[in-house]
């Protein structure tokens, strides 16, 4: 696999592979966030684009025109996924860009107004959300997904994206490679190529004691996740933000596809349990941008 590294638009190549491993969840503590959108009014969910001024619900944007981000009825209530069919009502829509490098960030406050309160033994960060890609492209390689931030804002500490044109799942981690700490990405290979058009569940966590962050999904309805785990670099940071991001991820994303968020559960907890099976799979590339 290829490790690839974003720094200034500039890019640095390097070979690794890596194992990524399936991990167990731990039960909820204290609730950070419980966020879905059917208490908000159908429209744009802000109107300040430069994340200054907060719009419905306590959400800010940051990325331009207002209407990447929109509360909308959900694109799949007509139930085309038989048994695991979303269960509609309002979704929050966002659209990514088709060229540049700007990523569409959107974000609340619970993170911040919460952890100081979090008890001194929940150690681990868990992150669940249900998510929905409209449209397949063989082009375009924008990316959705979910960010966790440290008090900084300069270190993705967990994260998941999924991306366009190729279903790709991916786990986001502040990670040594070899000397060089960043926030990678890590491809989760065939076991994590998704379907379009279909909601998933996707999950993440981040232990603060070992820096050790999981990621995985399950079709929407499943009994259980596939997850995966890398050891990452953070650890002793402490949770700040999260974002829910739409990004190129390429000069050119080639078509402006939606990802659609809901049902978003953030709590923590005391520590994850050993995993129980591996998966070899690979690190597969670099997000260089600060918190807006």
């Amino acid at each position: 696999m290829v490790i690839s590294e974003y720094r200034s638009m500039r890019t640095v190549f390097a070979s690794v592979s890596f194992a990524l491993v399936a991990a167990v969840a731990a039960n909820a503590d204290m609730v950070v966030s419980q966020q879905n959108f059917n208490n908000l009014t159908v429209g744009n969910l802000a109107s300040d684009t430069t994340g200054v001024t907060a719009g419905q619900g306590g959400w800010y944007i940051f990325g331009s025109p207002a209407s990447y981000a929109q509360v909308v009825t959900d694109p799949n209530a007509a139930n085309t996924n038989g048994a695991n069919a979303h269960n509609g009502g309002q979704v929050l829509r966002t659209q990514a860009a088709t060229s540049g490098t700007s990523t569409r960030f959107t974000w609340n406050d619970d993170v911040a107004n919460t952890m100081g309160s979090n008890p001194a033994g929940n150690n681990v960060f868990n992150m669940t959300y249900d998510f929905y890609m409209d449209g397949a492209s063989a082009t375009s390689t924008n990316r959705y997904g979910n960010y966790l931030y440290d008090t900084t804002g300069t270190k993705i500490i967990a994260g998941v994206t999924m991306q366009n044109n190729t279903g790709q799942l991916y786990l986001l981690s502040n990670y040594n490679n070899a000397g060089t700490i960043g926030n990678f990405s890590f491809s989760t290979g065939t076991s994590g190529i998704l379907a379009r058009n279909t909601w998933y569940t996707f999950m993440y966590t981040f232990n603060s004691t070992t820096g050790r962050v999981t990621a995985g999904f399950k079709a929407y309805g499943a009994a259980t996740f596939t997850e995966f785990f890398v050891d990452g670099a953070a650890a002793g940071s402490v949770a700040g933000e999260y974002d829910l991001i739409g990004s190129v991820n390429a000069a050119a994303a080639g078509t402006s596809t939606l990802g659609f968020y809901d049902n978003i559960n953030a709590f923590t907890s005391s520590t994850v349990p050993a995993p129980g099976a591996i998966a070899l799979l690979g690190l597969a590339g670099f997000v260089s941008r600060r918190r807006r």
